[in-house]
């Protein structure tokens, strides 16, 4: 009976979790995609852990060249390497078990909400649609076919949220242990969830938890350890993150550049003849003597990264796999859902600023911190995924407020949206002109 009546009562988060991981899972076995570029990187370090040869990319050089430490990570290298570990080197394994992550996101989602509005009478039908904008999201079910980071850190980083909120409500020292651990493991996944530490620290202050505060720090710390003193042992440096970040501060920033992926000669002939911690110290140099010798430009190229990252205009599916009709589809599919997720999205967050709802300040802190790394650094379609599962809590939030209004469409909240939204999309077409119709001669 329990049993029956769960069901009756959790239906249709039942139908959408289920709907979540099915359409990851079908998505990985038709199209089987085979890791390649990032994603064969990660394969390979995962495959020379389980053989006992360690965290290593290359190994017919010595370990300070290898560029492993510059991949993402080492979080989802290890956890592939689980994988491989037990059920041998089989990628049906990932896809079933990111499908699985993607489903208990969703659901993290959906427990969130409840957390955060939970004197709100409608809290059920936000989180619903919350979850359901998150798991059938069309970029988020492709990238999890692949073996790449994105499925595995976005359950790590809507855990930590959620672990946050429920400490919010119960501010014991387990929670505030559990908020350490979890907040380790997200950056060690992708150092960019570092910047979600300062919310916690300031309502820590904020509510003078100063036991609390000790206790997550110290787990926090204890979490960065073993992979600090791993690598200060390897490389005689402290890189408790690993060294992407720094490399992407050089990649990004340079004169004539875009504010995108994209390696100059120079820096590929730097990175292939010097060790890991020489190009980190030259990446950061190299940052520096841009920042101090053309500002302007820092500034420029700053701006073209915040205009690309909310860009209509650069949805996901310009993958090797897909081509033609097909890919085509994709494309749109995925366009049409990012200008759905930032319109309602953004229309959230204006209506909880317009009506003072504190109740959303702190995931409305999470959403405003979550890009600045990448307005500085470096801005790919992929690198967006972090903020959509908080404009997810908002777009829900916001189409079940506007349900209650008879004439919805004269919201002044989602014409501010839309308004941004194009605007910004038509600015990046004008900038990025030769770029889109030269993506456009892949179908035409």
């Amino acid at each position: 009976m329990p049993i029956k009546n769960f069901y009756q009562n959790n239906k249709v988060l039942l139908i959408i979790l289920i709907g979540a991981f099915l359409a990851s899972l079908a998505y990985s076995f038709y199209f089987r995609i085979t890791p390649a570029v990032d994603a064969r990187a990660y394969d390979t370090i995962a495959q020379n852990i389980v053989s006992g040869a360690g965290y290593r990319e290359d190994l017919s050089r010595g370990v300070a060249f290898d560029q492993a430490i510059s991949r993402v990570g080492p979080l989802y290298e290890y956890f592939l390497a689980g994988i491989y570990k037990v059920f041998g080197h089989h990628y049906e394994a990932v896809w079933l078990a990111q499908a699985g992550l993607r489903s208990l996101s969703a659901w993290l989602i959906y427990l969130t909400v409840l957390l955060i509005l939970a004197d709100h009478d409608k809290k059920k039908k936000i989180g619903l649609y919350a979850a359901a904008i998150f798991g059938f999201y069309p970029d988020l079910i492709e990238i999890s076919a692949m073996l790449m980071t994105e499925t595995f850190y976005l359950f790590l980083t809507v855990l930590l949220i959620y672990v946050f909120f429920a400490f919010v409500r119960r501010p014991g020292v387990y929670l505030a242990a559990a908020l350490g651990l979890s907040a380790g493991l997200a950056v060690l996944a992708r150092p960019p969830v570092l910047f979600l530490i300062p919310v916690f620290l300031f309502y820590l202050w904020r509510e003078k938890l100063w036991r609390q505060a000790t206790l997550f720090l110290l787990v926090l710390f204890i979490v960065f350890i073993p992979w600090t003193y791993r690598n200060y042992q390897i490389y005689d440096q402290l890189m408790p993150f690993g060294a992407a970040g720094n490399f992407n501060f050089w990649i990004g920033n340079q004169q004539g550049g875009d504010g995108e992926q994209g390696l100059t000669e120079e820096q590929m002939r730097f990175l292939s003849s010097h060790e890991v911690s020489e190009i980190n110290d030259e990446s950061l140099k190299q940052f520096k003597g841009f920042l101090l010798s053309h500002p302007l430009e820092f500034v420029k190229l700053t701006c073209l990264r915040i205009n690309k990252y909310f860009s209509v205009i650069r949805p996901m599916g310009f993958w090797f796999y897909q081509q033609g009709p097909g890919q085509l589809l994709f494309i749109l599919s995925s366009a049409a859902v990012w200008v759905f997720l930032f319109v309602f999205g953004l229309g959230g967050v204006f209506k909880a600023i317009v009506d003072r709802d504190k109740r959303l300040y702190y995931l409305l802190a999470f959403t405003v911190l979550t890009p600045l790394i990448i307005f500085i650094t470096v801005v790919e379609t992929r690198y967006r995924f972090q903020i959509y599962p908080l404009l997810a809590v908002f777009a829900g939030y916001f189409i079940v407020n506007l349900h209650g209004q008879i004439k919805w469409w004269r919201e002044k909240t989602l014409r501010l949206a839309v308004i941004l939204v194009v605007a910004n999309g038509l600015l990046d077409l004008l900038l990025s002109l030769e770029r889109f119709k030269e993506r456009l001669d892949l179908f035409f």
